[in-house]
């Protein structure tokens, strides 16, 4: 037990940078459960955009631009070009294009008709709510046009005394949400999938450890000291899960600290993510025991935390990908991962413990594969 906690400390002061990498890795995915959050609360909650083409540029198409953005809080993207404005629409950053007729003013205050043409693609909700508001707004400035009787001054008249009349609009909320929690947990789901792909990332120091070890020799000296070999991967081992865990401490000491509403209790999140780390330790010492090269074990890592995060569901819920996809994703341990979060995410009183197990069921695998391929390099040692 000596020799593996002297084996610790030397790996710790050898890998300091690698402490400094872990602390900052915690800071920077603390900070990005508060980034995220805005970031995706302002695209969720954003005002729904329209291009507006202004010909008449009158007082009746001014009226009529306001109703729209103060009233019916739209927000307006006007611009000459109908090109410009239609490969917004095409891009879909915006919702529908208005034109208004050069003329509108003029039809209206000599007791015709006027009309505005809606252009669309296939926001059909929007296009239909804004079309029924534009004839709505229409339908009363028809009636201010046949009370005027071809008047112009009556009609600039009685346009001005429509101003100033407050027509309440009812407005209310299609669901209940409380913005702040919603943030949040948009935030912290949001930062799994970097902190899946930051854990394997950190694990290639102890990687790259373990090869320079190798290549100078230590690795095959350490049977002519007091140090075994097993104490030798013992006291790796510690040191690559505690890389892990400063990071671990780090994320989930904020969200406790700063009462982050990720929609269930931290400590859950804490005891899956001390697991999670202990099968990332495993398959690392594993991996860096079957390849000798630092160019092969990056891409062997790298690659698996990558298609494993994807695969795991976290960047997007795996429901939506083939179901090829989804039963091969049934065999990384991020898949289980992902899949405790979100059940507890949605209720957190749910039983996780066939998650829990399964995941301890690949630690237990890695452990095996790396130890039976230890085993038999040093048989051959």
């Amino acid at each position: 037990m000596k020799n593996i906690i002297l084996l610790v400390k030397s790996n710790i002061k050898r890998n300091r940078m690698g402490i400094l990498l872990s602390v900052f890795s915690g800071v920077v995915l603390s900070l990005l459960i508060y980034l995220m959050g805005q970031f995706v609360g302002s695209v969720a909650l954003s005002k729904i955009e329209i291009g507006v083409m202004d010909y008449d540029k009158s007082i009746l198409s001014t009226d009529f631009k306001s109703y729209l953005s103060e009233e019916l809080d739209y927000k307006l993207v006007e611009h000459e070009s109908y090109d410009y404005l239609s490969e917004l629409l095409i891009d879909k950053s915006i919702s529908s294009i208005i034109e208004i007729p050069d003329g509108f003013y003029d039809m209206f205050a000599s007791g015709q008709d006027g009309n505005i043409t809606i252009t669309s693609t296939d926001d059909f909700e929007n296009a239909a709510f804004l079309e029924a508001y534009m004839n709505s707004y229409l339908a009363g400035v028809k009636l201010l046009s046949v009370n005027a009787k071809g008047d112009q001054r009556a009609f600039d008249r009685l346009i001005t005394e429509y101003k100033e009349v407050e027509i309440p609009i009812s407005k209310s909320k299609a669901f209940d949400m409380d913005l702040e929690q919603f943030r949040q947990r948009e935030g912290f789901r949001n930062t799994i999938g970097f902190f899946l792909q930051i854990m394997f990332a950190l694990g290639v120091v102890l990687s790259f450890m373990i090869l320079d070890d190798r290549a100078t020799g230590v690795y095959n000296r350490i049977t002519v000291t007091p140090v075994k070999p097993v104490h030798y991967i013992a006291g790796n081992s510690i040191f690559g899960f505690i890389l892990l865990m400063i990071e671990v401490v780090i994320y989930c000491g904020y969200i406790a600290i700063k009462d982050v509403d990720i929609g269930f209790p931290v400590y859950k999140l804490f005891i899956l993510m001390l697991l999670l780390s202990l099968f990332i330790t495993c398959f690392l010492v594993s991996a860096s025991i079957l390849i000798k090269s630092k160019s092969g074990i990056t891409v062997v890592i790298m690659g698996y935390s990558t298609i494993g995060s994807i695969l795991g569901g976290a960047y997007f819920p795996i429901d939506m990908s083939p179901e090829v996809l989804q039963n091969i994703a049934r065999i990384l341990p991020q898949f289980w991962f992902m899949d405790a979060v979100t059940k507890l995410m949605n209720n957190p009183m749910t039983d996780i413990s066939s998650n829990i197990i399964i995941i301890v069921l690949f630690t237990v695998l890695a452990f095996l594969v790396g130890a039976v391929s230890f085993s038999q390099n040093n048989k051959r040692g």
